[in-house]
């Protein structure tokens, strides 16, 4: 009974809307709280939504210093995030996430929304959570509400929003080790009875947990280290109680050195040191401005529109050999991802509590985007705008149109049956026209068009007022990828949609007076063509193609336990495994590096190993003689054993209250990639303890907080990642090292 959960803190009920998510689940009373969650885009108590949903609240992120989705890793069961090539965030879910990030013209497979809004580009989960109220996450397929790339599930992230006739701020300063410094701010102003406004801006510095020491005339260049800064602005004009509008708008930079990125081979067994010579940078922009609008049509529904425009401009640069060598050079010298989003989506819906409820709506997505990157095989010296020694440089524009159409329904068959239907219809449209190594002539636009239907069908049955079981079925899709190669041999132009069908059952439960939380699911997912990156056997003709068949299956438990007065527990537990079925050979690109060498020994070709041999016909047909059987393999991103515990402790002492709470996160072991080459794809697993401290003192606007992160400088990984399109070398990314810092926040 005790596999529990860091707090699923949301916003529950009764709470001022601008109150703490942490009130949500608060143990003053000596009850567990109701936790209100958007859900499935229309709010419901997180105990009675016949699905798998975790809410993280604000007082949690703020206390873990969780600035990005990344940190979430260990907190929400099923749950796997995982760094690659320094800025993207692969998000996986039940094993579902997204194994071809190279290619701009595919699509992840966990969606990801800010307020109900998706977020088209994954690389815009590098950005910092601004003005959180709470975060949420849905597993397994949401193929009705939505829709494409949300095969594995959805994160939405739900911030404050402003509150009419209270005038109130807000001051929080943190420091700690590192020289880490964060400051942040927040007002919101009651204008009169229809009008309010809230705005907040947040500065985050801190100096690098690693450095390389090779870099030319810096003997210790800072890596991993931050430099942050966001605002968020949003106006609430609600005129009567049937109408309300939303205007917000949010902006964020980070100007900061490179992420750490370690060769497996590098010769320092120091973690965070890599002896690399290239002093790479991340730099990256985000703007988005979105209008929400809510109108009640009497007592029979509510019709609502949210309409987003977003922009993203990021540009790093990366030692992509990760080595200092003075005979090989590989570096990215000019990685510029950019995109433009305008989304629109109408609802129209039933009002809470009807007999039947149920709601319809139409979603519309256009997207413009640029991918444009340059590797040099040196240091890439540029003159007159021209980079030397040019490995492989591509100017990749392209574009997405999206639409769909859903409808979900619920009936309230008994008081204690309920019955869930939804289905939605999506079309994807996805075209580019890359120039590759500044050779226009030849090149020629592709497009693919997809689409899909997907849905769920579920069964809820409420056993008591406190304790219901559920059955769900359902199906998500994520579109179909475009590869631009030339005479493949493996590769096709085109990978195929992405489909999963799953089934799952679910239990939750209070016990005891709502002492005791106690949710489980457990899982079975049919998961067809799965996208994946592999090597051609004709060089440069890699791309995504598709493995058909993948079955993955789990269970998942949350809970919470308040044994005494000021006492809490919480821990997660999450048991899960997936492989590859049926014959299917592919290749792989660090495999496809070494056959290349092996077949021009073999075939008798001059040595040592020149890279034009790789051309040679009779060298390709070697390779392509040289696969491996997929079937059985790991998926990847999953790992077998994850969760967490942690104790809590209330009371008041001296002239205030004071909170202790300490926690163990646990990540098992996964492979990186289908391949499951031991050397290359192992992750191990690692452990890591935090410890909080809080004092509020009585009638104080003040509060006074000390966190230890990581607290025995454990030295996880956190993912290791094999560039199969460039250098072909292998790195790992870690996890943060030990943070301590004490925090000081004020309300006015």
């Amino acid at each position: 009974m005790m596999l529990a959960a860091a707090p699923a803190f949301a916003k529950a009920d009764p709470t001022p809307a601008d109150a703490p998510a942490a009130a949500a689940d608060a143990t003053d009373g000596g009850q567990l709280g109701e936790i209100t969650v958007v859900g499935e885009k229309r709010e419901t108590k997180l105990q009675n939504a016949p699905l798998a949903i975790t809410a993280i609240g604000s007082d949690v992120l703020q206390s873990h210093n969780m600035k990005e989705l990344n940190d979430l890793n260990g907190y929400v069961p099923g749950l796997t995030i995982a760094k690659e090539e320094g800025g993207f965030r692969i998000v996986s879910i039940r094993g579902v996430g997204y194994e071809t990030h190279q290619n701009p013209n595919s699509a992840p497979g966990v969606a990801f929304h800010i307020n109900g809004v998706y977020i088209a580009h994954p690389m815009s989960l590098a950005q910092d959570l601004l003005d959180v109220d709470h975060v949420e996450v849905l597993r397994g397929p949401q193929g009705t509400v939505f829709g494409q790339t949300s095969t594995g599930g959805a994160i939405n992230v739900i911030t404050r929003k402003p509150v009419i006739g209270d005038d109130s701020a807000s001051l929080t300063a943190s420091y700690g080790n590192y020289n880490y410094v964060k400051a942040g701010a927040t007002v919101n102003l009651g204008i009169n009875d229809v009008l309010a406004v809230r705005g907040s801006v947040e500065y985050l510095r801190h100096d690098g947990y690693a450095k390389a020491t090779a870099v030319p005339n810096i003997a210790k260049y800072a890596l991993d280290d931050a430099n942050d800064i966001g605002a968020r602005a949003a106006v609430l004009f609600k005129p009567t109680d049937h109408f309300s509008a939303i205007l917000s708008a949010q902006v964020f930079s980070a100007n900061h050195n490179a992420e750490e990125r370690k060769n497996i081979n590098d010769p320092n067994p120091d973690p965070r040191v890599v002896t690399q010579d290239y002093p790479g940078i991340f730099d990256i922009k985000t703007r988005m401005a979105d209008l929400q609008l809510s109108q009640d049509i009497g007592d029979f529904a509510v019709l609502k529109s949210i309409t987003a425009h977003q922009y993203l401009h990021k540009n790093q640069t990366i030692d992509n050999d990760g080595l200092a060598s003075p005979t090989y050079y590989f570096n990215n010298v000019r990685w510029i991802d950019q995109s433009k989003t305008w989304t629109q989506e109408v609802s129209l819906g039933s009002q809470l509590g009807a007999p039947v409820e149920w709601t319809t709506g139409m979603f519309y997505m256009y997207q413009r985007g640029l991918k444009d990157i340059v590797e040099t095989a040196s240091t890439g010296t540029v003159s007159n705008g021209q980079y030397s020694n040019v490995a492989f440089a591509q100017y990749g524009p392209f574009q997405h149109r999206s639409i769909a159409g859903y409808g979900q329904v619920t009936a309230n068959l008994t008081e204690a049956l309920s019955a869930i239907g939804g289905i939605r219809y999506s079309w994807d449209k996805i075209w580019a026209q890359p120039i590759t190594n500044f050779n226009t002539a030849g090149q020629v636009s592709r497009s693919v068009t997809s689409d899909a239907w997907t849905g769920k069908a579920s069964l809820q049955y409420k056993l008591t007022p406190d304790n219901m079981v559920y059955v769900l079925g359902s199906r998500g899709y994520k579109p179909s990828a475009i590869n631009f190669n030339t005479a493949p041999v493996f590769v096709p132009g085109y990978a195929k949609p992405e489909t999963v069908w799953s089934a799952e059952f679910g239990t939750k439960n209070d016990f005891f007076n709502k002492t005791l939380r106690l949710n489980a699911s457990a899982y079975y997912y049919w998961y067809h063509n799965f996208q994946y990156t592999e090597e051609d056997p004709r060089p440069f003709n890699s791309g995504t193609s598709n493995i058909p068949n993948v079955r993955i299956y789990g269970v998942e438990f949350e809970s919470s336990l308040l044994p005494a007065k000021g006492l809490r527990f919480d821990a997660t537990l999450s048991l899960e495994h997936g492989r590859m079925k049926g014959d299917y050979f592919a290749l792989d690109g660090a495999s496809a590096i070494v056959l290349r060498q092996q077949a021009s020994v073999a075939l008798g070709l001059p040595q040592p190993y020149q890279s034009g041999y790789q051309f040679n016909p009779a060298v390709i047909a070697y390779v392509a003689a040289h696969t491996a059987n997929t079937n059985g393999n790991k998926v990847p991103k999953l790992p077998s054993v994850q969760g967490n515990f942690a104790g809590q402790y209330e009371f008041d002492r001296g002239p205030g209250k004071w909170t202790l709470r300490a926690e163990l996160v646990y990540r098992g072991s996964f492979n990186a990639r289908v391949f499951n080459t031991t050397a290359l794809d192992r992750v191990p697993g690692y452990t890591t303890y935090n410890l909080f401290v809080t004092f509020k003192p009585e009638d104080s606007r003040y509060s006074f907080s000390i966190s230890g992160l990581n607290v025995t400088n454990k030295a996880g990984i956190n993912s290791v990642y094999t560039d199969s399109y460039g250098a072909g070398t292998t790195t790992r990314q870690y996890i943060n090292p030990r943070q301590v810092f004490g925090t000081v926040k004020v309300d006015f």
